[in-house]
């Protein structure tokens, strides 16, 4: 009864951390509205897809498991992309019971209530399930290292999945691989070949996609692997390594203070790893976790972003359990009650840009309603913006059935501004986005007509990161 209530709070807190003013919070960018043209190829198209977008590495797409997962919440949401916030949510809560089951209540709470966390798992795209899938990975680890060859079944599935969430983590494959290794003698042809075609079958739609296309991402992935330590200079490497270990700091601090908290990046993570050190039976495990990917992100040239590294994050949470449970019961509760608080708080006062998914809907359906009471058949949408934020447009403009021209047409001009500061007169404005209407006197309904009788240019132009 006592672990039931247990773990009904963690999901209780996982639940309000992930969802509290989803709406509202709901970011809206490139990524989200590339995610939604995905799914309305998939619905609306009719197209099996078998990737998803394209990454940051050149040639190299992602799957497109996470895509199809939305499908069900799009068409819960009228084929709103609210609805993918359903899902999210859904993984968060996932992978709060999936700590408690793995770890116990301790780092189940740090987990759910961790405002990095659940801040990212808010986010609608394809690597949000990282956290989730790193807790079995760890989990898969130790069951294949005790000997439990079921756990095969498991580790082909965690590997198949690499490709639909982050290529990063790939990385921890090694020590898969080391911990079956270890028992390799007590198994026999069938135990490691049946899991081998659960694999393969898995990734049918990667085998497939390089099959039709020459394996251009086996080729992408290979010549980006012939760059890893590259001809860089010692000053370069040392460079990149000082970076790479100064995200991981980053990333570690943030899972438990915000960065108003001036605290020197050093002490949380070196605390954590001192108890990791003195108390974890798998000590060696997470330091060779850690190793992996501060090495690789050292000697790559891509530039590193903290979301490449949080195939590892979980380490600092499963850290801070073990420490925690260490101490004094009554050191611990005092430790966790400040930490709830301080998690909280964040959460409560966290203020948002402005620009998201609320305020991007509301300027394309104002668009559509000007247009609609001038009986204009088509318009052109132009931006003053810094470079990036013309994106997270598109899928609202098809959404509404507006139809849209480039603004070098005869079509007349809505401008989207943001930040505000941009310019001295906007029109209308919906938080930080700004809206300057169209000079009606222009535009003549001739020229009108003949700019609208093209194909729909938001519907024909390339996207970037979408391929057929």
């Amino acid at each position: 009864m006592r672990n039931k209530i247990l773990l009904v709070l963690v999901l209780t807190l996982g639940l309000l951390t992930r969802s509290y003013q989803y709406r509202d919070r709901a970011s809206y960018t490139h990524d989200n509205d590339l995610a939604s043209w995905v799914v309305k190829d998939i619905v609306v198209g009719k197209h099996p897809r078998l990737i998803g977008q394209l990454t940051s590495s050149p040639g190299i797409f992602i799957g497109s498991l996470f895509y199809y997962l939305q499908i069900p919440f799009y068409w819960m949401a009228n084929m709103d992309p609210i609805g993918g916030v359903i899902l999210v949510v859904g993984i968060g809560l996932l992978g709060v019971a999936s700590m408690y089951y793995v770890a116990g209540f301790v780092p189940s709470l740090l987990y759910a209530v961790s405002f990095l966390i659940s801040n990212t798992e808010r986010e609608v795209v394809p690597t949000t399930p990282v956290f989730l899938w790193s807790i079995w990975f760890f989990y898969t680890f130790i069951q294949l290292w005790r000997g439990n060859k079921k756990w095969l079944y498991v580790a082909a599935i965690l590997i198949s999945l690499i490709w639909h969430f982050n290529l990063a983590l790939i990385l921890g494959v090694p020590l898969l691989l080391l911990a079956f290794l270890k028992n390799i003698k007590t198994y026999i042809l069938k135990d490691i070949l049946l899991p081998i075609i659960l694999c393969l079958i898995l990734n049918i739609p990667l085998v497939a996609f390089e099959y039709r296309h020459g394996f251009t991402q086996t080729k992408a992935l290979l010549g980006t692997l012939t760059t890893v330590g590259g001809t860089s200079t010692y000053t370069d490497r040392l460079g990149k390594f000082t970076q790479t270990v100064q995200y991981t700091l980053r990333n570690a601090n943030r899972l438990f203070v915000d960065d108003s908290v001036k605290i020197n990046q050093w002490i949380i993570p070196t605390i954590i790893l001192a108890g990791i050190l003195l108390y974890s039976t798998w000590r060696w495990l997470v330091i060779g976790w850690m190793a992996l990917y501060i090495a690789f992100f050292s000697l790559h040239p891509l530039p590193l972003s903290e979301y490449y590294l949080n195939g590892m994050t979980i380490i600092w949470i499963l850290g801070a359990g073990w420490l925690l449970t260490k101490f004094p019961r009554v050191v611990s509760a005092i430790i966790l009650s400040l930490f709830l608080y301080h998690s909280l708080d964040r959460l409560f006062s966290y203020q948002t840009n402005h620009a998201g998914y609320i305020e991007r809907k509301a300027i394309v359906n104002y668009i559509k309603e000007d247009a609609a009471k001038f009986n204009y058949p088509c318009v052109a949408v132009s931006y003053i913006t810094s470079p990036g934020n013309n994106f997270g447009y598109r899928y609202w403009f098809w959404w509404y059935g507006l139809k849209t021209m480039r603004p070098d047409s005869l079509a007349p001009v809505y401008t989207i501004v943001f930040p505000h500061s941009y310019v001295d007169r906007m029109d209308k404005t919906f938080g930080s986005l700004g809206l300057i209407l169209p000079d009606y006197s222009r535009y003549t309904r001739g020229d009108i007509a003949k700019s609208c009788e093209i194909p729909d240019q938001n519907l024909t132009e390339s996207m970037f990161g979408f391929t057929k």
